[in-house]
């Protein structure tokens, strides 16, 4: 409180000296600064105003050039989450023991930063002297990129303990869960009406013009609001009550069909695989399984297999682009040309100049070396074990909905990853720090997934019977509270 308070004031006086010179910028000011402080004050509402602002974040950078250009409202917002935890979860238990994250997750995410670090560093030290380490439309020097790279690389992973640190209740569960559904439904409903509302991309596939909706495209639309359509479906797969259920498949529904009319080919095969894998284990009936013999009789259907046909819609060239960047591998194998520097070597050595690999798995390779690549399979098997691990010792149907909405999402991030850079994105890839706003949606999943033991204490006490709770048994009851009983 203290720190808040001083730092309240302190930013008071400088809004004081500003007003009269920039009475709007002063306005906007007063609203941030006592915004920031009510987030303080209320650290249950950090993550869910997180996911109602990051996400829309990316369309509006700070500025247009510069360190600044590498800067939105939602990496911001990341820093106030992190000094809320720092301040009410960290520093007060900092002589408790308490373990931060398992090793099963420490030690892949460890390895991957350090071996990120090493490269950059190996990169620094020895550089390509045919590659001009700068980007052709941009003031962005190649240090803020390395930086920018790191602040991939630690802050991701930091989810995995900031939601933990700070979802502690049941109602911090609902209103994460709530914030992800009412952002997800503008994400949907703005694909869905991409063409009233006017919200469409310069990508075009098959004469059908891509929705856009606060920057986000094709299939990296798509993956984001297939994660919001594995939250509904594990919460309709494990509520009971009737209303509630026909919500959330009500739910369900709006999100499917915006993952369809995004139009992206990797986000409908992983809209299949995600319902597929929850339906199983949601159902405990795998015979489900037998509906995988489906996709390849769409294909017959004329229409259909045209969105898959090489001759007749764009795709193919992911073969060149995925050739470029094994060459680009083999011009330093052994610790990569540095993370986040993929775009200056592909303009160099590549046939196909797009900036990504188009392949988590290359792109890694690539800036990394094999060294990064086993990290990040060793990264998603463990991410894989820790999560069924977390859905088989779930107790209550809150927490065993948010452990399989992860489990669905995450049959696609091992799908997707072969053409994009869905779980670890690059920085080489277009908006800087972009990508972490976008990729920190799927990590703080991940978290909340992690604090489910947090709080279910909290639901089965909520959810035993009367009788059984402490206090309505006789022998349980003090001096005082047994006197009336004793006269009855």
């Amino acid at each position: 409180m203290i720190v808040v308070l001083i730092t309240y004031l302190a930013l008071c006086i400088g809004l004081a000296y500003i007003m009269p010179l920039f009475p709007p910028l002063g306005l906007l000011g007063a609203i941030v600064i006592n915004l920031v402080v009510s987030i303080f004050l209320r650290s249950r509402l950090a993550l869910p105003f997180y996911i109602l602002v990051a996400g829309p974040s990316v369309a509006l950078s700070l500025a247009s050039s510069g360190i600044l250009s590498r800067l939105y409202i939602g990496n911001l917002l990341f820093l106030l989450i992190t000094g809320i935890w720092i301040l009410q979860m960290v520093l007060p238990e900092r002589k408790s023991g308490h373990v931060l994250l398992k090793p099963l997750l420490l030690a892949p995410l460890l390895a991957l930063i350090l071996v990120g670090l090493v490269s950059i560093i190996y990169s620094r030290l020895f550089p390509d002297p045919n590659v001009p380490y700068t980007y052709p439309h941009s003031t962005v020097s190649v240090t803020i990129t390395n930086l920018s790279e790191m602040a991939l690389l630690i802050g991701l992973p930091l989810f995995l303990v900031l939601v933990p640190g700070v979802v502690r209740t049941v109602r911090d569960v609902r209103w994460v869960i709530g914030a992800y559904i009412c952002i997800g439904m503008v994400y949907a409903l703005g694909t869905i009406f991409a063409a009233p509302l006017g919200l469409y991309s310069k990508e075009v596939i098959l004469g059908n013009r891509r929705p856009e909706v606060f920057g986000s495209v094709s299939s990296g639309l798509g993956g984001l609001i297939l994660l919001f359509t594995s939250i509904a479906f594990g919460q309709f797969l494990y509520t009971t009550k009737g209303k509630t259920r026909l919500f959330w498949g009500l739910a369900s529904l709006i999100f499917g069909i915006a993952v369809v009319m995004t139009f992206g080919r990797e986000s409908w095969v992983g809209l299949f695989l995600a319902v597929l894998i929850m339906v199983a284990l949601g159902t405990k009936n795998w015979s489900v399984l037998l509906v995988l013999i489906i996709p390849p009789m769409l294909l017959l259907i004329p229409g259909v297999s045209d969105f898959f046909d090489p001759t007749k819609a764009y795709g193919t060239d992911r073969l060149t682009i995925w050739q470029d960047a094994y060459n680009i591998w083999l011009r330093s194998p052994y610790f990569g040309v540095g993370a986040g520097d993929y775009q200056f070597f592909n303009r160099i050595y590549a046939h196909d100049k797009v900036g990504v690999a188009h392949n988590q798995y290359l792109q890694v390779l690539a800036e990394m070396g094999i060294q990064g690549l086993i990290c990040l399979i060793w990264l998603l098997v463990a991410v894989g074990i820790r999560t069924f691990k977390s859905f088989q010792e779930a107790k209550t149907n809150l927490g065993k909905s948010i452990a399989l909405a992860y489990i669905g999402f995450y049959t696609n991030i091992i799908f997707a990853g072969f053409f994009t850079g869905i779980f670890i994105p690059s920085s080489s890839s277009g908006g800087g720090t972009g990508p972490f706003v976008e990729a920190s949606y799927r990590w703080l999943l991940l978290g909340l997934v992690l604090s489910i033991p947090n709080w279910e204490k909290e639901v089965e006490e909520t959810a035993k019977p009367r009788d059984a709770q402490p206090g309505n048994n006789l022998t349980e009851l003090t001096d005082q509270e047994l006197v009336p009983h004793l006269r009855t």
